[in-house]
């Protein structure tokens, strides 16, 4: 500070002329300025909670959606891997709570029935029909596979069996 003012007293001379400095004006700014950002604070607070929370929700709904989409293809390449002759499926969705409907694991109605049909040497004869029922889609998706791969373990099984010359008896 002393050195502003040699400066302005040795080049402006004469022009230099200190009055009554107000120190209310300061003061006011000053007040002025922390009651805004007691009030911009906080609102600036919940906003960017709020636009966070919205990312948040939209990533969150992304996911979801990349998974079922996901879960389908997998469950579609696993089947025709696991039904070398061509495979079909129908999903039937049921709403409230029917008696026809079984229960999940976890006591909530299952409410997704998903029909699919192994179908024999590419024809549309059905080699294999089955029912799953699940409480989603990805479940009923992830059931029809499990029962594929039961099947064809069991066919194994069988399959060694009458290799071995047991006698297996077909009902």
């Amino acid at each position: 500070m002393e050195l502003v003012l040699t400066y302005l007293v040795q080049f402006g001379g004469a022009e230099f002329h200190p009055g009554h400095v107000n120190l209310l004006a300061p003061l006011a700014l000053v007040g002025f300025v922390v009651c805004v950002g007691a009030i911009l604070v906080p609102l600036l607070g919940i906003v960017v909670s709020g636009v966070r929370g919205a990312l948040r929700s939209r990533r969150g709904r992304r996911r979801r959606l990349h998974a079922a989409a996901s879960a389908e293809l997998r469950a579609r390449a696993m089947m025709s891997e696991l039904c070398p002759h061509g495979w079909r499926a129908q999903i039937t969705m049921f709403s409230g709570d029917d008696e026809e409907t079984p229960k999940a694991a976890d006591g909530r109605p299952a409410r997704v029935a998903l029909d699919w049909m192994e179908l024999r040497d590419h024809q549309d004869q059905p080699a294999v029909v089955r029912r799953v029922w699940a409480t989603t889609i990805g479940e009923a998706l992830e059931a029809m596979v499990a029962d594929r791969r039961t099947d064809e373990t069991l066919e194994q099984i069988e399959q060694g069996a009458v290799a071995k010359g047991a006698l297996w008896p077909d009902l």
